[in-house]
């Protein structure tokens, strides 16, 4: 027993059991070997993948074609980039790049229009101010003009300086002195012009200006024509109320030649001696500024003169500034009754030549 056991006995003389059997594990020489050969094997010159893979008999694995993706496989996440790649085509491509460039362009286009609209703009401004300066400077220097005008014409002491200023001083001048002969000149200093109102009189341009005079508590109201040459003058026949005789003499005298009067005028219903013919005459009744006497004057209906005032006055209640050209009817029965001749102006402004 004791040789049987000893150290001198041979290993191989001994028969090792079923536990005692060593298991080879497999070492990474070996593994490496066993991976490249079966990459060998999966390539395509090499024998089918199908008898190579496990699962190959799973059915439909037929379907899939050597351009199948990773996907199908269920091993995209083991491609190197870790996922798939998908392909743009070129005539997309080339659409956004003429997408993109065409939106530059219309931006630039945009931006280069709203510069210029800017820009005239900004000119359009410059000019507006550049006009209303112009227009301001004009306007005073108009102002200052006017203001030695009125007190040039205000402060006259005799009536041919007075004259200088008026419209029309040929034809004036005789009804000046005619008037000063029955009148005092009187000269007024300014205090302030109070208000300009522009008008028109015969498709004249004429500015109706209120100045304060020292010395009087109602503003002085005159009636200033621009003319043509760029003067200032003044309607000194309106201002006065020009009449050629007082209207008492006028009818104390009861001249047949015609003269004009400046008067206001209204519709009525007085209808007497030679001028009792309603279906012929229309009757106005005729009053003054500043004094108590009226006439009656009469117009044929079938005249210019006598449709005209009919359709002026026939809504009209108050009355109406005329010029008329009046005359007594020979062997007149009537202090009153005079025939309007003809209607000159639908106003006290001569609007007529110098003759």
């Amino acid at each position: 027993m004791a040789e049987e056991k000893g150290l001198g006995k041979r290993s191989e003389d001994l028969t090792p059991d079923d536990s005692s059997q060593v298991i080879r594990l497999p070492v990474e020489s070996d593994r490496g070997e066993n991976r490249l050969e079966m990459r060998r094997d999966l390539r395509p010159e090499n024998s089918s993948v199908e008898g190579k893979l496990p699962g190959s008999e799973l059915p439909g694995d037929g379907d899939l074609g050597p351009d199948a993706g990773a996907e199908d496989l269920g091993v995209g996440w083991d491609t190197p980039e870790g996922e798939s790649k998908s392909v743009i085509p070129m005539g997309w491509l080339a659409l956004i790049v003429i997408f993109l460039i065409l939106l530059g362009g219309w931006g630039v286009i945009t931006l280069n229009k709203g510069s210029a609209h800017l820009r005239s703009q900004d000119m359009a401004a410059d000019r507006r101010d550049k006009d209303a300066a112009f227009e301001t400077e004009s306007a005073e220097r108009w102002l200052e003009r006017l203001e030695i005008r009125v007190d040039g014409y205000l402060g006259a002491f005799s009536v041919e300086e007075k004259a200088r200023y008026v419209r029309n001083p040929k034809r004036v001048f005789p009804l000046m002195r005619d008037y000063y002969l029955r009148h005092t000149l009187t000269t007024g200093r300014v205090r302030t012009i109070e208000n300009i109102r522009p008008t028109e009189v015969g498709k004249r341009p004429f500015f109706v200006v209120e100045v304060s005079v020292e010395g009087q508590d109602e503003a002085e109201l005159l009636l200033v024509e621009d003319c043509k040459d760029g003067e200032l003058r003044f309607d000194w026949e309106s201002e006065v109320t020009y009449q050629p005789v007082g209207i008492a003499d006028y009818l104390e005298s009861k001249p047949t030649e015609p003269l004009v009067f400046r008067a206001y005028a209204r519709m009525d219903s007085f209808y007497s001696f030679e001028f009792s013919d309603q279906n012929r005459y229309q009757s106005f009744k005729l009053t003054f500024r500043e004094d108590d006497e009226f006439l009656f004057g009469y117009a044929d209906r079938r005249s210019v003169e006598g449709r005209g005032l009919l359709a002026l006055l026939e809504e009209k209640g108050e009355g109406l500034p005329v010029l008329l050209r009046l005359r007594f009817s020979p062997d007149t029965k009537s202090r009153r009754s005079v025939l309007i001749e003809e209607v000159l102006a639908t106003s006290w402004v001569w609007s007529g030549e110098e003759s």
